[in-house]
């Protein structure tokens, strides 16, 4: 069942839990736990620590047990990593505080355990539990910093940071994530000047302890500063979420200059690219000109597969994509070769890819072309096969072709299954405009007998908010109830209070319970709302 597709784990899940609601945590695979509708979460006859912390659970779900677990736990150090994600003001509220500090550091990134991602949907909310945090251990005297979660220090005063401390603080918070950052700005550069001051860097130049220390606050550095640096700064720029294309610049200013441990560019080979790890996926013509043809396509093979297997962004993966001219028939050898289409031009992919080879290899085609051209091509293409529209075994082989589709393309496309609803929805083929999902969705419900149930909900997540008025109010507060949370961020005032409405009345039931309400009720509701978490 793990290797079936995610709404089919949906369904046997939902068929799980008819059984008996109060068992379902009991019944339900660790591996599936994440399925399992948050209401249901709540329903259950006792906590159960030991068959909880088994279970692989997403953050809204750890949100709902994280009180429970939190106040019967004896050992919070014992807590896994899919539990501690869940901890916000509201579950800990109840709890004395020694306990609420003994939860903050088991949040701490700990050797052999995965860190604790305390994300959230929307990114102030995430804020929130990162300062709620910071307020409760605010007071300690002289704490270890690597006792505590490295996102909290990015909150911690400096001002109560020890000079005799001050390096121990950035070894620590050179861990945490800075992009929770990345809308406050005046902070980012805050933090490095007190960095400068701690560490004693002057001018642009960081040397290697400079580098080691930092972190990854190194990903928020000016070029300059990356361009001047001590060489081990690439080393450490490889953990970076993202780099700008002025970082990235930067990068290969500093690797073509030879003084690297990679060497001068004129000796780099297949293993030069393959020991810069990440880094190629960022990196303009004037890196990828310095390899041959044979040793891009060799490297390839293997990178581009590795790529796919991250679910690496596409527009990541569209950034990357350079041609380096090998023209030649495609064939199904040639679209088994990792690095296809590498070595195509789009004249050449259009004039060399025959209609036969594409409709019976459609698949491998669709999962390894990333450029917004050759995809309009393949659909071209595609019409000439299918003139009257495509079908549900076509479509649900689209994968990232299907955004470059036009409005008037997709109305003509045949939406008969949630199958086929799954895979056009599928969030890793990069986001829809709002016009074409709302399109896609309506195909669907044009069918005789579909509605937006709870599975068709948590295929079509974020794109809810493509929907007009009507169409959201069919929606039934029981589907609502046992959906997964809905990211509404996109949704205009109008659509979200058609939500909340329908939520609140899905909820109701849960008033009594203040905290477990808020946090089922609270991603129907607008941001001044949120402060109470």
């Amino acid at each position: 069942i793990l290797s079936a597709p995610e709404i089919l784990q949906l369904v046997y899940v939902m068929k799980i839990a008819s059984i008996d609601e109060t068992k379902v945590i009991e019944n339900v695979p660790d591996a599936l736990a994440g399925s399992i509708p948050r209401l249901l979460l709540i329903s259950q006859e006792s906590v159960n620590v030991t068959l909880i912390n088994l279970k692989l659970w997403k953050q809204e779900q750890a949100v709902m047990l994280f009180g429970s677990m939190a106040s019967v736990s004896m050992d919070t150090e014992e807590l896994s990593e899919a539990l501690l994600q869940g901890f916000t003001c509201t579950a800990v509220q109840t709890l004395a505080e020694p306990k609420v500090k003994q939860l903050v550091k088991a949040c701490r990134h700990r050797p052999g355990r995965q860190k604790v991602q305390l994300k959230e949907s929307q990114i102030h909310t995430l804020l929130m539990s990162l300062v709620c945090m910071y307020n409760y251990m605010k007071e300690e005297a002289s704490p270890r910093f690597t006792d505590l979660p490295s996102d909290m220090l990015l909150y911690y005063n400096y001002e109560k940071v020890e000079e005799t401390n001050c390096r121990s603080y950035f070894s620590a918070v050179g861990t945490a994530d800075y992009s929770v950052l990345s809308s406050v700005l005046d902070k980012l550069k805050t933090l490095f000047n007190n960095a400068q001051s701690c560490l004693g860097i002057s001018g642009q130049r960081l040397s290697k302890d400079h580098v080691e220390v930092l972190g990854n606050l190194t990903c928020t550095l000016d070029p300059v500063y990356i361009q001047n640096s001590d060489p081990a700064i690439i080393e450490s720029l490889k953990n970076c979420h993202d780099l700008s294309d002025a970082q990235i610049s930067a990068v290969q200013s500093l690797l073509l200059s030879g003084e690297t441990v990679y060497g001068s560019s004129s000796a780099w080979d297949q293993q030069t690219l393959e020991r810069l790890d990440l880094m190629p996926l960022y990196f303009t013509d004037d890196f990828w000109s310095r390899f041959s043809a044979p040793v891009k396509r060799k490297y390839m093979k293997v990178f581009m597969p590795f790529l796919r297997t991250r679910n690496t962004e596409k527009p990541k993966l569209k950034k990357l994509f350079r041609n380096y001219c090998t023209a030649g028939n495609i064939t199904e050898a040639t679209v088994a070769d990792a690095s296809f289409p590498f070595g195509y031009t789009a004249a050449q992919f259009d004039a060399c890819l025959a209609v036969r080879v594409l409709r019976d290899n459609l698949a491998a085609v669709t999962e390894k072309v990333d450029d917004n051209d050759y995809q309009r091509i393949i659909l071209s293409k595609l019409k000439q096969v299918y003139p009257a529209g495509l079908s549900d075994s076509v479509l649900q082989l689209l994968a990232s072709v299907s955004r470059q589709a036009t409005v008037e393309e997709i109305r003509t496309w045949n939406i008969t299954t949630i199958d086929t609803l799954t895979a056009l929805m599928d969030q890793n083929n990069g986001e829809w405009v709002k016009d074409k999902s709302k399109e896609v969705i309506l195909r669907y419900l044009s069918m005789a007998g579909h509605t937006l149930g709870t599975n068709e909900l948590n295929v079509i997540g974020s794109n809810i908010c493509a929907l007009n008025i009507s169409t959201l109010q069919s929606i039934t507060a029981r589907d609502l109830s046992n959906a997964e949370v809905l990211d509404l961020s996109s949704c205009s005032y109008e659509q979200k209070s058609v939500l909340y409405s329908t939520a609140n009345s899905s909820f109701r039931a849960q008033r009594s319970n203040g905290p477990i309400y808020f946090h089922l009720i609270s991603p129907y509701l607008g941001k001044t709302h949120t402060h109470i978490s």
